[in-house]
């Protein structure tokens, strides 16, 4: 019986140490394996974080995410505002003219004449008809700047999206504002 005993404790003993053999084995493929994959990410990260120095081609393109912080965008934002005003000052002499005109047309009419005998008694001036072509000449050139004004903002809304998108997929870098938003806001 100890002979039984004895074969059996041998045979447990080389179990065991098969078991052990087998996690060990396992435990260093494991490692070996997670070593594969850290050194393959290095490489990727040096290639990402490579000096920009080295490598123009594989530098990411700095963009502007908000409009409001590109100074050449606010520039031609307030040339665009200064046209509209500019033209609208020059329309102004041209309303006063035409209100005062209606003024003087409805003094002169009786006093329960409408606004189509006022319209009527305006047509009949040569001097009315002159206003209202200058006007709309006006109003044609305030709509033409406002339309290149939304173009213009339309144009730089779209590109924002464009670089936002790129940000966030990695391809770009945000820039630094150009003008701080306080110091902007003092002026």
């Amino acid at each position: 019986m100890d002979m039984v005993a004895f074969l059996s404790a041998n045979r447990m003993i080389s179990v065991v140490k098969k078991t052990i053999c087998a996690e060990s084995a396992r435990t260093v493929s494991i490692l070996f394996v997670c070593m594969i994959l850290a050194a393959a990410g290095c490489k990727r990260r040096a290639a990402q974080g490579r000096d920009p120095d080295q490598s123009a081609e594989h530098r990411p393109e700095v963009v502007v995410t908000n409009r409001m912080q590109d100074a050449a965008y606010v520039e031609e934002l307030d040339a665009s505002r200064r046209a509209q005003t500019q033209a609208a000052s020059a329309r102004a002499p041209v309303v006063a003219k035409m209100e005062a005109m209606v003024a003087e047309v409805r003094a002169s009419l009786p006093a329960g004449a409408g606004d189509q005998a006022v319209k009527d008694e305006l047509a009949k001036r040569p001097e009315w008809k002159a206003l209202e072509v200058e006007n709309a000449r006006a109003l044609a050139e305030i709509e033409k700047s406002v339309q290149g004004a939304r173009e213009k903002i339309r144009r730089r809304m779209e590109a924002e999206a464009r670089d936002v998108k790129a940000v966030a997929e990695g391809r770009a870098v945000p820039a630094e504002p150009a003008v701080p938003q306080k110091v902007r806001q003092q002026k």
